[in-house]
């Protein structure tokens, strides 16, 4: 055999041994194992109870999971679980398996970011984004088909569901993340829901961008995005704007108190700077405004102070609603709420919580026609308006279901005055 015919046949064996390699490095390796491995790392991760569909390795592109599920236990009253269909990590396994070789326990965390997720979550994903970066294999992340479901003394609480995204390591000096999530589902129980939402991600070893976040809100669309120091742990900045929101659809979707309420809903909030990156901390100020706005029936027209004037006000309408506003501590603060509406015009200030409690100082005034059908004592009571209406103060307390209405003292005593005249 000649040497030139030997060197092709070497070449030849070459080739088919390295293609392959290539080949077998395409093709998904499945090992019961590997499941009990994901399950151990979600575990070491602060879950309380885990079960993984399957788990396959293939050497070019990274691992495989699907239909992995995870419980989390809050407090007796409090618990959340996460599910994924499918999670997909590109990642360089060569490298990977040297890495773990030398750290075994790199993907033991030692932290809860289980409790982490529902106590800190803005900080978990600005700790998640530099880790990310820091990971050499790590090149991209995808998962589609999630869902997450918090449950609240029993009740459901904030969930989303038919959640997808992908997060891509990009590389060079200069390290940084980018990506988009989508989310066909979002609830935020007695306050929102979002169809359709979607979001862009951008960080660096600085910063972490929400960026271009929009969707479907109760007949209106929603836009948004946040700024985060990663170093800090800070809130840099934000935008949240609603745009024609069908507040009867709201009040529907939301289980709103008794009654009815219809009118469209504009609202802009900034959100301020500085503030730590934990959810109950983040503080905004904004502006609301409501056209054609009804109200029908609602709990607060039930009261019994309300009755006491006129059944009529059982139905109010009013053309436009507008406040200004500051969010924080569970609550919406409002400096001034003013209505105006061709039965009643009002001013109030005070705040509404998250939870449904309320405490406003109101201010009202009833037009000349209006009070015109008042019995006389009714009338009486009120303060003369230069237009030939009348004024009255009261303070509402309790909650958006029982709410409580508080005449002020002046109303009673301007009633006995005219009444002994």
């Amino acid at each position: 055999m000649s040497k030139r015919h030997t060197v092709e046949k070497i070449s030849t064996f070459l080739f088919l041994f390295l293609s392959l390699l290539v080949l077998i490095g395409f093709i998904p390796i499945r090992f019961g194992v590997l499941s009990g491995i994901a399950e151990h790392v979600l575990k070491s991760a602060g879950a309380d109870s885990v079960t993984v569909g399957g788990v396959s390795v293939t050497l070019w592109t990274g691992v495989h999971v699907h239909d992995a599920e995870a419980y989390k236990r809050i407090s007796p009253t409090e618990d959340y679980r996460v599910r994924v269909h499918r999670a997909d990590i590109s990642c360089n396994m060569f490298r990977f398996g040297v890495m773990m070789l030398v750290s075994p326990n790199m993907l033991t965390p030692g932290r809860d970011m289980f409790r982490e997720v529902y106590e800190k979550p803005l900080e978990l994903v600005s700790d998640a984004s530099v880790y990310a970066m820091s990971l050499g294999p790590f090149k991209k992340i995808a998962f589609r088909g999630a869902a997450i479901n918090f449950t609240d003394k029993g009740s459901p609480g904030l969930s989303m569901a038919g959640a997808s995204a992908n997060i891509r390591r990009r590389g060079g000096a200069s390290r940084s993340l980018g990506g988009d999530a989508h989310a066909k589902e979002v609830v935020i129980p007695a306050l929102a829901k979002v169809e359709n939402f979607h979001i862009k991600l951008l960080a660096d070893r600085d910063r972490l961008e929400l960026v271009d976040g929009g969707g479907s809100i109760f007949g209106g669309k929603v836009s948004a995005g946040l700024s985060l120091d990663l170093k800090e742990s800070l809130v840099r900045g934000g935008k949240v704007r609603v745009k024609g929101l069908d507040l009867e659809k709201f009040c529907k979707g939301t289980g709103f108190a008794p009654g009815r309420m219809a009118g469209k809903v504009n609202a802009d909030a900034v959100v301020s700077p500085g503030t730590p990156a934990i959810l109950d901390s983040i503080r905004a100020k904004g502006s609301l405004s409501v056209t054609r706005l009804s109200a029908v029936d609602i709990a607060l027209q039930r009261t019994p102070a309300v009755a006491q004037v006129s059944g009529d006000l059982r139905t109010l309408l009013f053309a436009q609603v507008t406040g200004e506003f500051e969010m924080g501590g569970g609550r919406f603060t409002f400096s001034e709420l003013a209505g105006l509406g061709d039965v009643l015009k009002f001013r109030s200030a005070g705040w509404i919580g998250f939870d449904g409690r309320l405490n406003h100082n109101f201010e009202g005034e009833f037009s000349p026609q209006f009070i015109s059908g008042l019995p006389r004592l009714v009338r009486n009571s009120l303060e003369p308006a230069d237009n030939g209406g009348g004024r009255f103060k009261c303070r509402i307390t309790g909650t958006i279901e029982r709410p409580r209405v508080d005449i002020d003292r002046s109303v009673y005593n301007r009633a006995l005055r005219n009444l002994f005249k």
